[in-house]
This record gives structure tokens, sequence and C-alpha cells, in this order.
């Protein structure tokens, strides 16, 4: 009998690791930032530089993959001059021009990339108009910027980056936010989107058994391209990051439309499909999709903002959200999602990736 219950015990009591754990969450974190930075008349609770004309977002991997969202968003709907940056890039060029009307932010996990805190050092020399975004407080990053702040995600034990990630994206709206409000933009309406980000990503787990369907698929493969526009295009090299990293899948994101000039050859090959179809792109996506089916035999996956009853030879998660923010988390959300039940079916440690470690000093 206590043989019987040793076993039974072992069964229910599966050690979950930590990226599964970080995770899950992400609803919490992101519900907390938005109590620590958002007043309740919607103002941000942020300190930036007044009058910001322009923005330099430098950083190293997912990292770099938020501020290049961001820098998105920023151009698109704050009007505001921003370019996303590697730290790498910015540390070793011969020349990197700086100056007075640029807010540079510097985005790191642990505030110890070091990289970042390179590049960092390049630049305060000409400018004080730095600002950290980062998970660490006192650290370099922290303690080397004029400006300052926390994502609060907690100790992040994965190699993988999940809810630093979501975090740091998170803080970097709160500043478009800030910024649009300063320039006494409609900001009412955009900060309201990013209060529904928590239960949109809580709506998003409840996806899991789609997401696993299609991971025991691409567990087959050693091969898959993610396509996307816009600013999902960065989005979609985040979710082939994860997916590299953890499951060792050569995964690879494209332009949707860039993907027919010649990329599409990898199809000869076997190959899976990962398309985002949001709000912006929905024919286009769905033509690049028909001919994919009509000339090339893969398994394709849809990560949808809408019903698409008529999708033959396609996995299909749907996400119901007229608004591309919420809809943004909830895909990175389902590409954490399935990097990580992917490698889970290859049998991969998914904290500890073969050969991966943080890059810091």
């Amino acid at each position: 009998m206590n043989i019987l219950r040793e076993i039974v015990n072992k069964i229910f009591s599966v050690k979950k690791s930590s990226m599964e754990k970080e995770i899950f969450q992400q609803s919490d974190i992101i519900f907390e930032l938005i109590r620590k930075y958002v007043k309740k008349d919607y103002s941000i609770n942020i300190d930036i530089p007044e009058n910001v004309l322009k923005i330099a977002l430098i950083a190293s991997g997912s990292s770099y993959h938020s501020a290049t969202i961001a820098a998105n968003f920023l151009r698109e709907k704050v009007h505001c001059e921003a370019q996303s940056y590697y730290a790498s890039e910015v540390a070793l060029a011969e020349s990197f021009d700086v100056d007075s009307s640029t807010l540079y932010i510097f985005i790191s996990q642990s505030g110890e990339t070091s990289d970042t805190n390179k590049a960092l050092d390049r630049i305060k020399i000409k400018t004080d108009k730095t600002l950290a975004v980062t998970n660490t407080k006192n650290s370099t990053l922290f303690n080397n910027t004029k400006y300052k702040l926390l994502t609060c995600a907690g100790i992040e034990k994965s190699i993988a980056s999940t809810k630093a990630m979501s975090a740091q994206l998170f803080c970097l709206l709160l500043i478009a936010a800030k910024i649009m409000q300063q320039k006494e933009l409609p900001a009412r309406a955009f900060v309201e989107e990013l209060l529904c980000v928590p239960e949109y990503i809580k709506e998003t787990f409840l996806k899991r058994s789609e997401i696993k369907k299609y991971s025991k698929i691409l567990a087959n493969y050693e091969n898959a391209a993610i396509l996307a526009s816009g600013m999902f295009y960065p989005l979609a090299k985040e979710g082939a990051l994860k997916i590299k990293e953890t499951s060792y899948i050569n995964t690879t994101a494209y332009p949707t439309g860039e993907f027919l000039h010649g990329h599409i050859a990898i199809l000869n090959k076997k190959c899976a499909v990962i398309a985002i179809v949001n709000n912006q792109n929905i024919q286009f996506t769905l033509d690049v999709l028909n001919k994919i089916n009509k000339e090339y035999n893969t398994d394709s996956l849809i990560l949808s903002a809408f019903p698409l009853p008529n999708i033959v030879n396609n996995d299909l998660i749907y996400i119901q959200s007229s608004v591309d923010i919420d809809f943004l988390f909830s895909a990175l959300v389902i590409f954490q999602l399935l990097a990580f039940e992917t490698a889970s079916f290859l049998k991969r440690n998914v904290d500890k990736p073969d050969g991966l470690e943080k890059v810091v000093k």
C-alpha cells in the first residue's frame, strides 16, 4: 500500500520547469505594473524627459525584440522618430551619432548585459538623456542612467526569457503612452487597451490544448518559418528565438510578403509554417498561405485575431481581438507555450538549453 501511495504521489507531483512557471506568472506581473504605473485618472506615473522628439532603443536578444516592437508603435501611433539598435552593434561601431534631442533607452532583464552596458558607457559621455528599463534595481544599468523604470518581473531562472520580455514590452508601451500624454495626443483609448492585457493573457492560457496539438506536429520538423507583418514581424522573430533556443529547431521569421521573394524555396525541404493574421494583413496573408498550400506539402499554423472558418489544411488558434496591442501579447504567450511544449515533446531541458547562458559581465 505504501509503495502504491508513493507511485501516485510521484504522478501527481510532477515538478514544473521554471520556464513553465514563469509563463503563467505573466498576467499577474502585468496587472501589478498597471497598479504601479497607471493612476486612476489614466495618467502614467513614469519619469521621462519633457519634449521627447526622438528615441533610440538599445538592447540584445529578446529585449531587442521588445525594443523593435516599441519602435514600430512609437513611429506609427505616437508620431515619434524611433529606432531600435542591437547593443553589440552600438558598442562596436566606429562611430555612432549621439544628439541631445534623443532619449536613449537601454533594456536589460539583469541590468548586467555586457554589450548593453558598453553601449551605455559610450553614449553617456555625450548625453545624460538615458533611461534604463530593467528588472534589477541597483544593477549596473540601473545605477548608470539618469532615468529608471523597473519591470518588477521577479527573478527569471529560465534561460529563455518569457515574463521578463513581456514586462519589458509592457513598460515600453507605458512610455509610449506617457509621451502621447505629454504631446496631448488622445491616449485614453490606448491606456484602456493596455489595461485589458492581463485578461487577454489569461484567455490565451486556455488555448494550451490547441497549442500542444500543433507542438506535437512541430516537433517532427527540423526547420520552421514564421510569417508576420508590421510590428508583428519582430514578435515573429521573438517566437523564432524561443523555438530555436528551447527545441533547437531551425526557425526563422520573415515579413509575410518578403517570404515570396526567394525565401519560399525553403519549403522544398521539410519545413513547418506559422503565420500571424492581424487586422491589417488578413487577405494578403491568406493569399500567401493559399499559395503555400497549393504548391508545397507542409503543416501550417495560423494565429489569428479573427475567425477564419474557410481555412483548409491549416491549424488555427483564434484569439478574438479587434485591438493589435491585446492580440500582440496573446500571440507572444502562444509562441512561448509553443516553444515550451515542442521542447517538452523533444525532451529538451527548457530551463538550461545546451550551450546557452545569460550574457552578462
